[in-house]
């Protein structure tokens, strides 16, 4: 119905506003219900808990991210696999990066409030470990690559190396997120910090 649609989109709104405001702890159900003009029943109509109704707004776009990633690195790997020779191969010409990173930013920054609430709000939630989720994802196709071109050199693969680089890739894009307001401004410094891991990737991974 109409009527609860708009319920739950006034209780959500209201919640993103509180734990902006106070972070998932401290944030209380009857300030969000208040705002939202209902009772702390019609809150529980629609989410179980509180940790419910903040992952209604922060859990879809964090999907949705999972999504782009789980779909440019598995191309990427697909990629390296196809290669008659990986002899001259370049990690930035397999995929177009520079239309990943677009994608990325331009996803992130549409739906910034939810981001934020899950890099910096989201503490005593079961989302507070999202960041490093991520990391693993992405390790684990950076690793499904790198073995597949060391394999060819008669290479090994530094898992340190690896997973510390992973790390600055997501530590970046974090510190962007969190210091850049301006969404145009974020993909052209994104461009250059993926261009420079990139390139230094292949250089770092291997003894």
């Amino acid at each position: 119905m109409k009527a609860d649609r708009e319920t739950r989109e006034l209780l959500m709104e209201s919640g993103k506003k509180e734990f902006l405001k106070k972070g998932y702890m401290k944030a209380s159900l009857r300030k969000i219900c208040a705002d939202a003009g209902v009772t702390t029943g019609a809150l529980y109509f629609f989410f179980k808990d509180k940790e419910d109704l903040f992952g209604a707004i922060a859990e879809p776009p964090l999907k949705e991210l999972t999504d782009i990633l789980n779909g440019h690195f598995s191309a990427d790997v697909e990629a390296i696999s196809q290669e008659h020779s990986i002899d001259g191969i370049n990690a930035h010409e397999l995929v177009d990066h520079d239309e990943f990173v677009m994608r990325l930013v331009h996803h992130v920054y549409s739906n910034y409030d939810a981001f934020i609430l899950l890099l910096t709000k989201s503490q005593g939630s079961k989302y507070e470990n999202s960041v490093d989720s991520l990391v693993d994802t992405i390790e684990q196709f950076y690793l499904a690559m790198s073995e597949k071109i060391g394999a060819h050199y008669g290479a090994k693969v530094n898992r340190y190396m690896l997973h510390w680089l992973t790390h600055m890739m997501v530590d970046s894009f974090i510190h962007l997120i969190t210091h850049e307001c301006d969404v145009e401004k974020a993909a052209q410094y994104m461009t250059k910090i993926m261009t420079f891991i990139l390139e230094g990737w292949q250089k770092a991974v291997f003894e």
